[in-house]
């Protein structure tokens, strides 16, 4: 799931949060496959604080799920928090479509944005 090729300082082993780095090797992985199960997306981006290994004891796990064909964003992204209940850890989700980085790739004040410039991709199909 996760790419040999990441940076191992912030993707340590472990089966949580490692305080004030990121989050596990294990843990992303699981994260990884709840989404998957439930969305099938076309790539995961961990972005924010875990990306750039700075977490703190307050920090959750930003990831944003492209997936082409939805809709109805934010149903799959309740569809995708309900499947990671358990998780140890708090998980912001944002569902995008390829046409939505398209068009808001580069536009200040939009999420999309910061997630494309710190962001690491964590799942690719």
């Amino acid at each position: 799931m996760v790419s040999d090729e990441t940076d191992r300082r912030t993707i340590p082993p472990g089966p949580g949060l490692t305080g004030a780095s990121g989050p596990s090797r294990q843990l992303l992985d699981e994260i990884v496959r709840r989404v998957v199960e439930v969305a099938q997306p076309d790539r995961i981006i961990l972005f924010g604080s875990a990306a750039r290994g700075d977490m703190g004891p307050d920090s959750d796990i930003d990831s944003l799920v492209v997936k082409a064909g939805v809709p109805h964003r934010r149903r799959l992204a309740q569809e995708i928090h309900m499947n990671l209940f358990g998780v140890l850890a708090a998980v912001d989700v944002v569902v995008v479509t390829p046409e939505d980085i398209e068009r808001f790739a580069g536009k200040v004040g939009t999420i999309i944005t910061p997630a494309l410039e710190e962001g690491r991709e964590i799942y690719a199909r």
